[in-house]
């Protein structure tokens, strides 16, 4: 087939699919039911990217990017059938977004460092509908519970910092992390046993403590944590 699909004929598929003619499987889709495959697609093309840098093959990426567009265009089908929102409403939403976050683009703003523009990235975002909080727990909130732990752990980290929680000064980051690591070792391989873990609640709570301490070490060198793990894992 030597024709190239748009993206609105793609979206006239996808519409296809979930009308009164279409496959039982698309129309019986619901918003929940898609979660799964949303999350599979993201991860398959996070992998997608890897193997790209590897072998310098974009095929593979091609492919699943489709894949993940094609997750959002149900997803956005769905919600016009139930009434919520079109694709059209989504597009116009991110390039609103985009538009009032990047004012030194769209509207002559200047800045004097990355440091500067990002700051003030966080700033407008939190004027906008949907981030307006007035207190760490609503800020907190607002990070997705489904993230993977350590990207959720580095963001919450983050925000607590920034509403000054805790220090952010390179010396008080190691102190604490050094401190939790210390006392994980003492619970477990120490000699005192006053100081051992009397249970594996007890240990899992301190190795919580150290992984913590770790995202807020990325945090404060603003090194992702995930992405540092996972390319270590692929040494193996």
């Amino acid at each position: 087939m030597d024709k190239k699909f748009n993206f609105q004929e793609l979206q006239a598929i996808v519409a296809t699919l979930r009308g009164e003619n279409g496959c039982p499987w698309d129309k019986s889709q619901t918003h929940e039911s898609l979660k799964l495959y949303t999350l599979e697609e993201a991860y398959e093309v996070n992998q997608a990217v890897t193997d790209l840098t590897k072998t310098g093959d974009c095929a593979n990426l091609k492919e699943e990017l489709g894949d993940l567009l094609f997750q959002v265009l149900l997803q956005s089908q769905v919600a016009e059938d139930n009434g919520e929102f079109a694709i059209e409403d989504v597009i116009d939403g991110v390039a609103r977004k985009m538009i009032h976050r990047h004012p030194h683009v769209f509207a002559g703003r200047h800045y004097d460092s990355v440091e500067q523009q990002q700051a003030d990235w966080e700033k407008l975002k939190s004027q906008e509908e949907g981030h307006k909080q007035t207190s760490l727990k609503e800020e907190i909130a607002l990070v997705p519970e489904s993230f993977p732990a350590l990207i959720r752990g580095q963001k919450i980290a983050k925000k607590a910092a920034a509403a000054g929680m805790f220090s952010t000064e390179d010396e008080d980051v190691f102190k604490d992390l050094l401190t939790s690591v210390v006392n994980l070792q003492l619970g477990t391989a120490g000699e005192d046993p006053e100081k051992k873990f009397s249970s594996d609640e007890e240990l899992s709570e301190k190795l919580g403590e150290v992984l913590f301490a770790l995202c807020r070490f990325c945090a404060k060198y603003k090194v992702s944590g995930e992405m540092a793990l996972l390319k270590k894992l692929e040494e193996f």
